[in-house]
């Protein structure tokens, strides 16, 4: 039950309700196993579109947003991408809960965003889901904490205070009022209103704001704020002050005490990494190897193989940078090619490992064949992407490199083969791929054009040159290669 307003007579509670809706768990259920076996395929994406469109059936249903939040968090550890318009529209309607699904879709497409989070707490009061709002209200703060750190925002501060009051949340509501105040003690009107906001905290802990004269509310079963606070803190993507270091010793003691529990080590190895030095990723890749060989869980062994990858590209970037401000030294550009070999040596060692011990894993074939492209081990490479293509979901980028071997190989006309399936197949949230592959595709038609002397090629390159140009006229070199198109259709004529 929401607090009467004559405490807090600042809300406005004069909101129209949403028109009946009915839930359809079943219906929910059909999305959510879509989405888990997506995320069993590490198709975060994908699975993150699913758990969305299940919210929109059964709203109410935390279990379908816990399972959300933690494929977020697996998306975000293997460098997640922010949803753009096109990954939603599909979900978009103009009911409540819509765009509820839509901003809950958002944010844990970009976790680290206070807007985000902000903006689907504020979906969360519209659509009248107020548990939903009272379980995001701790992930939310606790990004808040961390972000407003180094910069304090007074305003954002005040946003996040009134949305967490309309979902009940006044623990959180509370915590941006104290740290408002500490960036203006002079606002009485704030002071005020913390008196309130605590009056109502107090009220809601107690249990008395229950209708039926229970005791406490959605924080019932939440009676050791120690614990409250280790499980907050061990599920943060980025941790308030102190609480890595919290979370770390936390997990560390239970590590210690039942070093072969296959939870422990992991909880133990993330706290490691959130780290965020040297010294505590290579603890966490000691640990995780150490796991591998006592367990033989090969899950622990590729842990342990994406520190070493992650620190190999982390070198490789700093060389890039480098070659970047000195284009024309060549010992610059000598180390950055040496460097980049090396890595993608360490890459295509270590996912040829995977492939070995994961044989039917078509994305590991994937990447696998990807390095093999950069290593111009192009026969290699088509055998594994073949092989990823028969995956669904690895479609479009298998097939689109695919095509690029067999370009690279001279045998354009496979490649333009390869590429016209790679569009067939891509949908809504792969729509970002569609220029590049059809820029590849011009290049073998203009390739195809001039070896056989087709001017039926060249207009077909034509055609696609001036709907990337349409599209976006400061594409690669998309201006130039319209001018060369006309000509090279004249000439062929």
């Amino acid at each position: 039950m929401r607090c009467p307003s004559v405490i807090l007579p600042w809300k406005n509670n004069d909101s129209e309700k949403n028109s009946a809706f009915v839930a359809a768990p079943e219906k929910a259920k059909s999305f959510s196993d879509r989405a888990e076996k997506a995320q069993s395929q590490s198709a975060f994406d994908v699975a993150l579109f699913y758990y969305a469109s299940a919210v929109k059936f059964d709203p109410k249903n935390l279990t379908i947003h816990d399972a959300m939040y933690l494929c977020a968090r697996q998306f975000f550890d293997a460098g997640s991408k922010p949803a753009t318009s096109a990954d939603v529209r599909t979900l978009d309607g103009s009911a409540p809960l819509d765009k509820l699904a839509v901003a809950e879709l958002y944010w844990m497409r970009d976790l680290n965003s206070i807007d985000r989070a902000l903006d689907m707490l504020t979906a969360a009061v519209k659509a009248e889901q107020f548990p939903f709002g009272a379980w995001a209200a701790p992930k939310v703060f606790n990004l808040l904490s961390v972000a407003l750190r180094d910069k304090p925002n007074k305003k954002i501060l005040i946003r996040a205070k009134n949305l967490f009051i309309e979902v009940n949340a006044w623990e959180e509501a509370k915590l941006c009022v104290e740290t408002a105040l500490k960036l203006d003690p002079s606002d009485m009107n704030l002071d005020r209103e913390f008196k309130q906001i605590l009056a109502n905290r107090a009220i809601t802990a107690s249990g008395f704001d229950r209708v039926d004269g229970g005791t406490g509310n959605f924080r019932d079963n939440v009676r050791d704020l120690d614990k409250q606070r280790a499980m907050e803190e061990a599920d943060a993507i980025t941790g308030s002050v102190g609480s890595e270091d919290r979370n770390l010793e936390r997990t560390k003691a239970e590590y210690d005490a039942k070093p072969t529990v296959p939870d422990n080590i992991q909880k133990y190895c993330v706290a490691l990494r959130r780290m965020g030095t040297p010294e505590h990723e290579a603890t966490a890749y000691r640990t995780y190897m150490l796991a591998y060989e006592a367990l033989k869980e090969y899950r622990f062994r590729v842990a342990a193989g994406d520190i070493k990858l992650q620190r190999a590209a982390r070198q490789l970037t700093g060389v890039e940078e480098a070659a970047k401000i000195a284009p024309s030294d060549p010992t610059a550009q000598a180390t950055l090619a040496r460097v980049r070999k090396a890595v993608l040596d360490l890459q295509s060692a270590e996912y040829r490992e995977r492939s070995t011990n994961y044989p039917t894993d078509r994305a590991i074939k994937a990447e696998l064949g990807r390095i093999l492209f950069e290593l111009e081990l192009y026969d290699e490479a088509m055998a594994c992407l073949q092989a990823a293509k028969e995956e669904p979901k690895m479609r479009v980028s298998a097939a689109h490199m695919l095509g690029r071997c067999f370009a690279v190989s001279g045998w354009h006309a496979e490649a333009i083969g390869e590429f016209k399936e790679a569009l067939a197949a891509i949908d809504l949230l792969q729509a970002d791929r569609e220029q590049p592959i059809k820029y590849d595709m011009m290049l073998s038609l203009i390739e195809l054009a001039r070896a056989e002397r087709s001017a039926q090629y060249a207009r077909d390159a034509a055609e696609i040159c001036s709907m990337i140009l349409r599209k976006d006229i400061s594409y690669k070199d998309i201006r130039q290669r319209r001018k060369d198109l006309d000509t090279l259709v004249k000439e062929l004529s």
